[in-house]
């Protein structure tokens, strides 16, 4: 009789064991869905995007100056058409606008436009966050640190860690001068529970070359993204 009740006692715990690690696996009953989950949920709503509003700020932090702004983007995709604008350390530094296959150029507060066939694209002006595409298989480490609210949606919390290499990899289109003594980086990624759009992007580089004059410090890079699939209207010049 002692025996069975051991086994029983045993077999109950078992089972309590068993249930208790799968409640707490993300993705089974009810836990949070893992990184690649919603990654892979992520790439395919990214697919089916066809209009944006993008805003890029790199600052430097961590120089013998302190901080400050480096720089900031503003970007309107409606298809195939694109306008851009951006600015250098607050000063106004070029617009680009490009409607139907023809591209509009003018620079530094400028008021004349140059036209040419288009040789920017939507790929283009958005490579900043092209980088960060296959985050989940360059990155060290990868975690889901749960739901927030981000402008009153709630949003995952996705958290990347990159080694000086992938850092490089990650940010290929920045000269490698300026990531040649980097100490790696940290990408944080905003998706939307609901849409699985990635709606904010934020970037630490730690120990890059910012200018000649202001020497090493840390870029950080903030990126967000809204009026995904809303009407957008983008008009060549007058």
């Amino acid at each position: 009789m002692e025996k069975r009740k051991t086994r029983l006692v045993l077999c109950i715990l078992s089972v309590l064991l068993v249930a208790g690690m799968l409640l707490a696996s993300p993705g089974c009953f009810g836990g949070e869905p893992s990184v690649d989950e919603i990654w892979e949920k992520s790439e395919e709503a990214e697919n089916s995007i066809n209009s944006l509003h993008m805003e890029i700020a790199i600052y430097y932090e961590n120089t013998q100056f302190g901080g400050g702004q480096i720089q900031t983007t503003s970007i309107n995709v409606s298809g195939d058409n694109v306008q851009a604008n951006s600015a250098l350390f607050g000063q106004s530094f070029s617009e680009i606008i490009v409607v139907g296959g023809k591209q509009y150029t003018r620079t530094m507060a400028s008021e004349e436009w140059t036209e040419q066939t288009a040789t920017i694209n939507r790929q283009t002006v958005t490579e900043q966050v092209e980088g960060f595409a296959d985050l989940p298989n360059v990155a060290s480490t990868s975690e889901n640190l749960g739901v927030e609210n981000l402008d009153g949606e709630e949003v995952y919390h996705l958290s990347f860690t990159l080694t000086p290499d992938e850092v490089k990899s990650v940010f290929r289109n920045v000269q490698a001068s300026q990531l040649a003594a980097n100490a790696g980086g940290d990408v944080s990624v905003w998706v939307e529970k609901d849409t699985y759009y990635r709606v904010k992007y934020e970037a630490l580089v730690k120990n890059a070359s910012i200018t000649e004059q202001i020497g090493y410090g840390d870029i950080r890079i903030v990126t967000t993204i809204t009026s995904i699939n809303e009407p957008i209207t983008i008009t060549p010049p007058v």
